[in-house]
């Protein structure tokens, strides 16, 4: 009898046993798939973004960018739910659990980091309030009070994280320190409703910082990957400014914006007097280094002058400059500014000074354009007229000038 209840008590127990192996089991693959989800929605939010981001921009549409904007808010918000659903599938309806909260919070902290979008802050500061706003209809002022000075806080928090995004990614300390703080409000906040003790608060801040540190790993190698597939795509090996084929693809759709928009829209383009010269003299090397030269402090112009004016390579050494929003009068101005630039700053190789000068053709979209061909073929036209006046000249709309004596 002794031995029989024994055996049954090892029974007993190996069942518990196997019973919580189980369980943890069932804990570590819950864990898992949720961890999935939040990197699967993570890379759905991600590309989106940085694939057509950079297209949208390129209409200068308030409308076009703030409707992406909202895509991707409600894409945020729709992912949130989607963790909520499953969560509650694989835990009996229960979302109550702390891993639960990390993960919700790591995808809003996360979308606030990456992506410059003020809907994204907004359902960042306002999540408590949808969240745990119904508490505030118990009546207990005192809670009220709390809950609202935590809200304000938040949102500080939330418009320092917005404002300074860039920064924050690349200092270590910066992140670290911030996603603490965010993290530690939204903790306070929770524990002001379940009231757990403060050391569990200390361990599930830990935890929400581990938890974002694989999400961020992840995230930034999409980042990357996505950033120099774009640059290989889209810009000029050698000189680093956008290329022919950027160009190309743009063209059509600038023309198409322009012409239907009392807007004026300016087409540049130069290319780099006796730039053979360079490479029968001192070597293709130097005839590279010319390039790059050229091609830097004429971008560095273009942002000292304007943020309207996009630089491409067009081929060899001729490069095209698109001014939205300029004429061609103010576009010649800081054409000319280029021009004195280069002249200014001459490249030095291998002890020598090399002058370098450049020739211009200036033209502005005009009605009677039926395609950017005619505009395109008119500014190659002004360019060659440059170049058969004499080079280190600009002409605009067919009137040629040299630029000592200038516009």
């Amino acid at each position: 009898m002794k031995s029989c209840s024994r055996g049954g008590g090892i029974n007993i127990q190996l069942d518990t046993d196997i019973l919580q192996g189980f369980t943890n089991i069932n804990i570590n693959i819950n864990s898992i798939i949720i961890g999935l989800t939040a990197i699967g929605i993570i890379t759905i939010l991600t590309i989106p973004s940085y694939t057509f981001k950079e297209k949208i921009e390129e209409h200068q549409n308030w409308l076009y960018d703030m409707g992406f904007d909202f895509l991707e808010a409600v894409g945020l918000v729709v992912g949130m739910i989607l963790v909520q659903h499953i969560f509650k599938f694989i835990n009996a309806g229960d979302s109550a659990n702390w891993f639960y909260a990390t993960t919700q919070m790591t995808l809003m902290l996360y979308s606030l980091y990456t992506l410059q979008n003020y809907f994204i802050d907004l359902v960042n500061i306002f999540a408590p309030l949808y969240i745990f706003g119904h508490h505030l209809a118990d009546g207990n002022m005192t809670y009220a009070v709390f809950f609202i000075s935590i809200l304000i806080v938040l949102a500080i928090t939330v418009i320092i994280i917005s404002i300074d995004k860039n920064t924050i990614q690349d200092t270590e300390w910066k992140y670290l320190s911030l996603q603490v703080i965010y993290g530690g409000i939204w903790w306070i906040l929770i524990w002001s409703i379940y009231k757990f003790s403060i050391l569990n608060t200390f361990y599930m801040l830990i935890g929400f910082i581990l938890y974002m540190w694989p999400i961020r790993f992840v995230s930034t190698k999409i980042r990357r990957s996505l950033n120099e597939l774009s640059k290989r795509i889209n810009y000029d090996e050698l000189t680093g400014v956008r290329n022919r084929g950027n160009f190309d693809e743009m063209s059509d759709q600038i023309f198409n914006i322009y012409r239907n928009s009392n807007k004026p829209m300016t087409l540049a383009m130069f290319d780099i007097d006796q730039f053979k010269q360079f490479n029968d003299t001192y070597g293709h090397l130097a005839g590279d280094r010319v390039l790059r030269h050229v091609a830097k402090l004429c971008h560095h112009q273009l942002f000292e002058q304007t943020r309207k004016g996009q630089l491409f390579r067009y081929g060899g050494e001729e490069f095209v400059i698109i001014f939205r929003g300029l004429d061609s009068e103010d576009s010649a101005k800081i054409v000319n500014q280029i021009r004195n630039e280069i002249i200014n700053d001459p490249l030095s190789y291998n002890g020598d000074k090399l002058n370098v000068h450049i020739s211009f053709g200036v033209t502005q979209l005009t009605a009677t354009d039926q395609s950017f061909d005619d505009l395109f073929k008119r500014v190659d036209h002004y360019l060659y007229e440059s170049k058969k006046s004499g080079r280190n000249r600009i002409t605009v709309e067919d009137e040629t000038f040299l630029f000592e004596t200038g516009i």
